[in-house]
């Protein structure tokens, strides 16, 4: 027995041995029956080997079981398809709000919900309704702003905790169904199944057939619970796709940093002397004499970069670019360390550089530049 009204989960181990028995106790429950022969115990009179209607009943039977299994057939076939038409989307978003259309379109449900587990709700994540669009965005907000809470008291905590898809027949009377929600959509009964790939939930779908004034079946319930377990392969996927596409792109920048910066050290004759070296904790010039910033920049430098950085900006940019660290341009600039990584901040906001590498590479290729224009 359910231990909620109106609504089933599926049992494991379930037979028709019940139905069968009670067949049996009304074929041969009478007075003064005669006992069944070895072989006969578990067919009902009726359907007997050469018993009056039994062959037509058989036959009757035979072709109603094999409808029910060609319709399961179907369904399932309709899964494929739904799950086939989801290989090509470009991102988890598209995915989420493409997913409850083809369930509905493939699967031949009437409204389909999407819902995503954060913390202890239930956050709408996308609808979709036969021929109402409007209705499904009224929807979606309204779940969003009632947004409900994963406890004892609702019937989708005992789904979660089950990890099980579920029946309901009564949405309405049911007391442990979202109330809000059920009024709201007018439905009378629907299937819940939930998306959890790797054994972890992370969300769970709703459907059922409101604009054709149909009740969910148990077909439906499973139906739902394998599109429902495709469709978390198929987010689990693309999560990890765009994780990797995101790693890729960081990585790609500072590929193109770190070559630019190398052609440009391949193609540009430094001159050590105005560059000085770096020796413990002192920057010292060809003379021996402490390195300050150059007074006079080149024009181009000065052109490009003096509308946007400061004065100050500049000396420390200029001590970046001669490889002194921020300790040591903190103390050739009489400021603190702190100082010097607020302007380094600056600096890189400014010239839209990732890095420091990034910031020297553009100072470099402008000194080239006014280099070449003096030549």
């Amino acid at each position: 027995m359910s231990p909620f009204r109106g609504s089933t989960l599926p049992q494991q181990g379930h037979t028709e041995r019940g139905t069968l028995a009670q067949g049996l106790a009304l074929q041969g429950g009478e007075a003064g029956a005669c006992p069944a022969t070895p072989g006969e115990e578990l067919a009902p009179r009726a359907l007997r080997p050469g018993s009056r209607g039994g062959h037509g009943q058989m036959a009757v039977a035979n072709r109603s079981e094999q409808r029910r299994v060609d319709e399961r057939l179907l369904a399932l076939a309709s899964v494929r398809i739904a799950l086939g038409r989801l290989r090509g989307v470009a991102s988890v978003t598209e995915l989420m709000h493409r997913g409850t259309a083809e369930l509905c379109r493939s699967c031949k449900f009437d409204r389909a919900v999407l819902f995503r587990v954060e913390a202890s709700e239930l956050v709408a994540e996308s609808a979709y309704f036969t021929d109402d669009r409007r209705g499904a965005e009224e929807f979606v907000a309204l779940a969003r702003r009632v947004r409900p809470q994963l406890n004892h008291m609702l019937l989708e905590t005992e789904m979660i905790r089950r990890e099980r898809p579920v029946l309901v027949s009564d949405a309405d009377g049911d007391p442990r169904t979202f109330k809000p929600l059920v009024q709201a959509s007018g439905t009378t009964s629907y299937v819940a199944a939930p998306i959890m790939p790797g054994g972890r939930v992370i969300g769970m779908l709703h459907a059922d057939h409101r604009t054709s004034e149909r009740e969910v079946d148990e077909l439906d319930r499973e139906v739902l619970w394998t599109f429902a377990e495709g469709f978390g392969y198929a987010v689990e996927r693309m999560l990890l796709v765009e994780r990797l596409e995101a790693e890729t792109a960081q990585i790609q920048v500072m590929a193109n940093t770190a070559t630019a910066l190398i052609e440009h050290l391949r193609s540009t004759e430094l001159d050590l002397a105005s560059l000085g070296t770096v020796a413990g904790s002192s920057m010292n010039g060809a003379d021996g004499e402490p390195l300050h910033p150059s007074a006079e920049r080149p024009a181009p430098v000065q052109q490009a970069l003096g509308g946007l950085l400061t004065r100050r900006e500049l000396e420390v940019l200029e001590l970046m670019a001669a490889g002194a660290s921020n300790a040591q341009i903190a103390e050739r600039l009489v400021i603190s360390v702190g100082t010097v990584k607020s302007h380094v901040k600056h600096i890189l906001r400014k010239l839209r550089a990732a890095n420091r590498a990034e910031a020297v590479s553009r100072y470099f290729r402008l000194s080239s530049q006014s280099q070449a224009g003096t030549t």
